[in-house]
């Protein structure tokens, strides 16, 4: 039984190979098969990483050119009409992602609370589902060659049609159950005949609120599922919340583990004792796989405790909260932060020695000299970040002391009576979101300003100008509740970001 593992690694490579191969063919200056040298290269080099790590179960098919959803669409065989024309499949892929000449591509959206973004498949009653495992298989018979037994990562049934969009948007997706459910079986047949052993399937949409109708479809995914074969063990994992209803579903089913996020979902201490009456396998997701700060292995290790209270050490297997698709790379190349802050912070490389760390000292295997100097430093480093005047700031402390802005004098409901008399509004008051477009002369104004080829003054009359085009259009059209157009920001959280101090 593996001690430790890893939801899924990042793909895009320690100086962004992969970002620099896609877009080099792209460009159409390389063919497609300088690409998969890359890929191929970057999962090697990832897998060795979380191996000499100390990882012990690692995962494939978490690597992807474009995204995983968009993998798990081709897998399925679920593509769109319009795209039927593209005989080749590597430009088919491509257009589906990102369109082109003839073709819109498919919409993209945010993956739950995260700001990555996946491809939403579209299903029809046309829609031709059948099964292509070649990605899958071929990755598999790759770690294998690399001296990985691996772990197989999929998007399980009904996180992939909850997050589809069916082109009547009468038709509830989940009316596509009965044909995907055959294919998910088929899959896992063809891994064991692979001798594939374990198999994480992502469901997150369980960490979300959901029906029980929802929920019995779970139970008849993973009945089936579970059941396709007695060498495959079947892990199911959520993360970002928690997921009791779903988990009190699971452990009724003959799949072999729970992988739960205790971070952003400590509520999953709820379903603890219905685990372990079950006997399956706990997989704790107890190191950040979203943000960039060290782990405190501290807290973690009683973080840890409290949860062997109740399912036995035996049946625990330490892992990541998600993803650690959603971090940085790796601080090796970080030059530009300063030391101080550099020691709070950790990557998905950085991750997996934290994760080595917490399995040795959590089951008692012990720390030779380097890891204990590492331990040491944690402590050492969480101290600091505790106590640094960079992270507690006291003249903010005495301002938000003093002027609390949820302490207003006059409730809602008077506000809210004033503003219709002085300001005319009615009861659906008009307004846009915020933003106006950025125009080409904006960018170049921005730009030269940061350059320094712009004074301040005339930076200034710039952007005032915009603001008067932005809130004269909008009273010639209309609208009650004028916005400024934000013509002086880029990125939104940059622009914010540029004014803050501290962290």
């Amino acid at each position: 039984m593996p001690k430790n593992s890893v939801s899924g690694f990042p793909r895009i490579g320690e100086k962004r190979e992969l970002k620099f191969a896609l877009e080099s063919y792209w460009n159409q200056k390389c063919d497609f098969s300088e690409v998969e040298k890359t890929a191929q290269e970057l999962k090697r080099r990832h897998w060795n990483y979380q191996k000499e790590a100390g990882i012990e179960l690692i995962s494939c098919n978490d690597f992807s050119y474009y995204d995983l959803m968009l993998d798990t669409t081709v897998m399925l065989g679920a593509i769109p009409s319009r795209f039927a024309d593209i005989d080749n499949e590597t430009e088919r892929y491509f257009a589906m992602a990102r369109g082109d000449e003839q073709h819109t591509a498919m919409q993209m959206t945010k993956w739950f609370n995260t700001n990555y973004h996946y491809i939403v498949p579209e299903l029809s009653e046309t829609t031709d589902f059948k099964l292509n495992t070649t990605k899958i298989v071929d990755e598999l018979q790759e770690a294998r060659a690399a001296g990985i037994a691996p772990k197989v990562n999929l998007i399980g049934p009904l996180t992939y049609l909850a997050l589809a969009k069916s082109d009547d948007k009468s038709v509830d997706t989940f009316v596509y159950f009965d044909k995907i459910l055959p294919l998910y079986e088929e899959l896992l047949r063809t891994l064991s005949d692979q001798d594939a052993e374990y198999i994480q399937i992502d469901e997150p949409l369980f960490a979300k609120d959901v029906d029980q109708k929802t929920l019995s479809l779970l139970k008849i995914a993973y009945d089936r599922l579970g059941a396709v074969s007695d060498r495959l063990k079947l892990i199911v994992t959520t993360y970002f919340e928690h997921s009791n209803e779903a988990t009190n579903v699971l452990v009724n089913t003959p799949v072999y583990a729970l992988a739960l996020d205790f971070l952003y979902g400590n509520k999953n201490m709820e379903s603890l004792e219905a685990i372990a009456k079950s006997g399956k396998q706990l997989f704790a997701g107890i190191v950040d796989g979203r943000n960039v700060w060290r782990n405190d292995i501290g807290s973690t290790l009683e973080h840890l405790v409290k949860i062997a209270t109740v399912v036995p050490k035996e049946h625990m297997t330490i892992t990541t909260s998600s993803s650690l698709l959603h971090t940085p790379y790796t601080l090796k190349y970080e030059a530009d932060i300063s030391s101080e802050v550099k020691g709070w912070l950790a990557f998905a490389r950085e991750k997996l020695d934290e994760i080595n760390l917490i399995t040795k000292i959590f089951f008692g295997t012990g720390l030779d000299a380097s890891e204990q100097s590492a331990y040491a430093e944690n402590i050492r480093a969480n101290i600091s970040r505790k106590h640094s005047a960079a992270v507690h700031d006291e003249r903010v402390a005495s301002r938000l002391k003093n002027s609390l802005q949820s302490e207003r004098d006059t409730p809602y409901a008077k506000r809210i009576a004033i503003q219709r008399r002085e300001l005319g509004y009615g009861d659906l008051a008009t307004t846009t979101i915020g933003s106006f477009p950025q125009t080409q002369e904006l960018r170049q104004a921005r730009r030269e300003f940061k350059q320094g080829g712009l004074s301040q003054e005339r930076y200034t009359e710039i952007m005032m100008h915009y603001i008067d085009e932005c809130v004269t259009f909008q009273e010639s059209v209309g609208l009650d509740v004028l916005v400024h157009g934000e013509p002086e920001r880029n990125d939104m959280v940059e622009y914010f970001g540029e004014m803050l101090s501290g962290f």
